[in-house]
C-alpha cells in the first residue's frame, strides 16, 4: 500500500479518526483491554491503514501523552527545577485537575516502553534543562540528575494518583502544599506531633488489658 504524505488531508483525517476512536474506547475500558483489532473495527479501517500511522498501540498512546505533556510544559514555561518546584507542582496539579477525564486516563495509562523513553521522562528532562552554575543541580552528573528526575516525577505522579483514587477528599490547595513540602524536604518537613501522634503510657509499654 502506498503511504500517503503526512500533510495529506486523507492522512490527517484518518489519524484524527484513529485518535478519536481510541479516546472513545477509553470511556468504556482500560488501556490494557484495547486491541488494534477492535479499534480498527470501530473506526472502520483495516489494520494496514492503522500501521501507516502507528507501529503499535503503545506508540499511539505515547503520541497522545506527548500532546498533553506539551501543554503542561507550556503552562510551566519559564519555570525551572529546583528553584520553582512549588510553582511547577501548582501548575501541574491545576492543569491536570482541569483537563477532561479521558485525557487524565491517557496520562494514567502505562505503555510498554522504558521510563527513559516515555513522554513523562521527556517532559521532566525539559523541566531540568537549565544547568547553569547558579543551579544546584549543576554539580550533579547526568546519571545523578536522572535519579533526581525520577524522584520528582514519581513523587508527583504517585501522590496525584493516590489523591484521585481517594476521591480528592483533601482540598487541592492542601495537596499542592503537602506535595511541595514532601518533595522539597521529605519527612523532615512534617511536624512530629501531627505526623506521629504521641502514644499513651499504656500503649508505649505494651501493657493494658
Amino acid at each position: 500500500m502506498k503511504q500517503e504524505p503526512k500533510n495529506d488531508l486523507r492522512y490527517v483525517k484518518t489519524e484524527r479518526l484513529i485518535q478519536e476512536t481510541f479516546r472513545e474506547m477509553l470511556r468504556d475500558m482500560d488501556y490494557a483491554q484495547i486491541t488494534i483489532k477492535e479499534l480498527t473495527g470501530r473506526a472502520m479501517i483495516n489494520r494496514k491503514t492503522f500501521y501507516l500511522h502507528y507501529s503499535s498501540l503503545d506508540e499511539l498512546l505515547a503520541a497522545l501523552q506527548t500532546e498533553i505533556y506539551a501543554k503542561i510544559l507550556e503552562s510551566t514555561s519559564g519555570l525551572c527545577l529546583p528553584h520553582d518546584l512549588g510553582k511547577i507542582i501548582r501548575k501541574m496539579f491545576l492543569f491536570i485537575e482541569h483537563t477532561d477525564p479521558i485525557s487524565q486516563k491517557i496520562l494514567d495509562s502505562q505503555g510498554n516502553y522504558p521510563y527513559e523513553k516515555s513522554p513523562a521522562s521527556h517532559t521532566n528532562q525539559m523541566l531540568f534543562h537549565h544547568y547553569g552554575p547558579d543551579n544546584p543541580l549543576f554539580k550533579y552528573s547526568p546519571l545523578e540528575r536522572k535519579i533526581i528526575n525520577i524522584y520528582v516525577d514519581g513523587s508527583i505522579s504517585n501522590i496525584y494518583s493516590q489523591w484521585v483514587a481517594d476521591g480528592k477528599k483533601i482540598p487541592i490547595e492542601r495537596m499542592i502544599t503537602l506535595t511541595t513540602q514532601l518533595i522539597a524536604h521529605g519527612l523532615s518537613a512534617l511536624k512530629p506531633a501531627a505526623a506521629f501522634p504521641a502514644m499513651s503510657d499504656t500503649e508505649s509499654s505494651g501493657g493494658g488489658d
